[in-house]
């Protein structure tokens, strides 16, 4: 092998590799979700149960009337679309706007809506966000 072949086979070796580290998760294929009655139930409870009781503060119940309405909301298009698009990459699409909405609020407000995020993905076994939302700085 040539010294030039060599060189170049092993920059694009090593730029598969970077490509790999920084859009890993995005490269695998499409999660398909197991969708039933008791998974349902429990993002139906999750949408039921008050949210953001915990934040420090003193707006505390100003903070919950502008905030819970955007977790609700996300609960709201998950509960009546999964069914129809049971995937993981859907999910993540219909989470990007709630993300987005939190991601210029305080540490605590945004640690909870990550704490929801992620009550989400456990329910449905999703392993991480598929890189979606390293724009906003949020790593799983």
């Amino acid at each position: 092998m040539s010294r030039r072949r060599f060189l170049l086979s092993t920059f694009l070796l090593a730029a598969a590799g970077l490509s790999y580290a920084v859009l890993g998760p995005g490269l695998r294929p499409e999660l398909r979700l197991q969708v039933d009655e008791g998974r349902l139930g429990q993002l139906k409870a999750l949408r039921a149960e008050p949210k953001f009781l915990d934040l420090p503060g003193a707006p505390v119940a100003e903070e919950r009337r502008r905030l819970e309405p955007l977790i609700n909301e996300l609960l709201d298009r998950l509960i009546s679309g999964l069914q129809a698009n049971p995937s993981d990459a859907w999910v993540i699409a219909q989470m990007e706007p709630t993300v987005e909405a939190f991601h210029l609020e305080d540490t605590e407000a945004r640690e909870r809506c990550l704490g929801y995020i992620e009550a989400v993905f456990k329910i449905f076994a999703i392993p991480d966000d598929r890189g979606a939302f390293r724009k906003f700085l949020i790593f799983w």
